[in-house]
């Protein structure tokens, strides 16, 4: 049931929002209902008790909603960070790739170039393409011809130069396997299950208040639940990697690229 949900979770954004849209309208009529009931049984004495649930129900969602939209905005400046970590790491091998020399210089010059193209397809993949699979398989094949070139070059000449060379291909593989942790990022069903729940009682609590002050409590609290649902699916879409329409900005790999006057994939 959960992993279920999880794979729908990604693979529709409008389904998502209106299941959550639908579950918060359906919790807003029943807490109607119930505050009205409440009122017919208790008359017009005051319910203080409902007024300091609700009001703490509120500012907890508030909470909530402060604490996952900071947690979203952190991944999303780490995927930011790794994508230039990762493209100033290759940069460098490349300029000390054509700086080392040898036999293998240019080769390994060209193949540097591939890998930084590579890094910036990877990045642009949808999540169901099949496009990840192929990407890292080649990126991993990439990585060891380069590291094969480049143990023939450190054996032909053991210099500070191919030294630091092997230092800064070494930076550009690890930076590849910190953006990729970045990019597999999701957030936590838990938390997001726990949002969601939160979100409902939340506003059936809202809805429980309306109807026991004899309020019309609908239309502003469609609108509270319309404006929540958006809120909520655009905290996960900027927390979660390439799951829905929000994607990681490539544009430093684009400025690598056409530094090296590499043509660019088309979008």
């Amino acid at each position: 049931m959960i992993d279920t949900f999880f794979q729908l979770l990604q693979t529709s954004r409008v389904l998502f929002l209106l299941g959550l849209l639908l579950s918060l309208l359906i919790a807003l009529e029943i807490g109607l209902r119930l505050g009205r009931h409440r009122r017919a049984v208790i008359g017009e004495k005051a319910d203080e008790g409902a007024n300091l649930v609700v009001g703490s129900l509120l500012g907890l969602m508030a909470f909530v909603l402060a604490l996952n939209l900071s947690n979203a905005t952190s991944r999303y400046e780490m995927r930011m960070n790794a994508t230039l970590a990762e493209v100033n790491a290759i940069g460098t091998a490349l300029m000390q790739a054509g700086a080392a020399g040898g036999e293998q210089a240019q080769t390994m010059t060209a193949d540097l170039k591939r890998y930084l193209e590579l890094r910036y397809e990877y990045v642009l993949a949808a999540r169901f393409s099949g496009e990840i699979a192929r990407l890292h398989g080649e990126t991993t094949d990439l990585q060891n011809k380069i590291w094969a070139d480049l143990t023939q070059r450190v054996q032909d000449s053991p210099t500070p130069a191919t030294s630091s060379l092997m230092n800064a291909i070494n930076n550009a593989f690890d930076a590849s396997t910190a953006m990729r942790l970045a990019m597999e990022y999701r957030m936590p069903m838990q938390i997001i299950v726990l949002l969601m729940l939160l979100s409902v009682t939340g506003t059936a609590a809202i809805g429980y208040q309306f109807g026991l002050n004899r309020r019309r409590g609908r239309a502003p609290g469609i609108l509270l639940a319309c404006l929540w649902c958006v809120i909520v699916t655009q905290i996960i879409d900027i927390g979660s990697a390439r799951i829905w329409s929000f994607r990681t900005d490539a544009r430093v790999y684009e400025w690598a690229l056409e530094g090296l006057g590499m043509p660019l994939r088309t979008k």
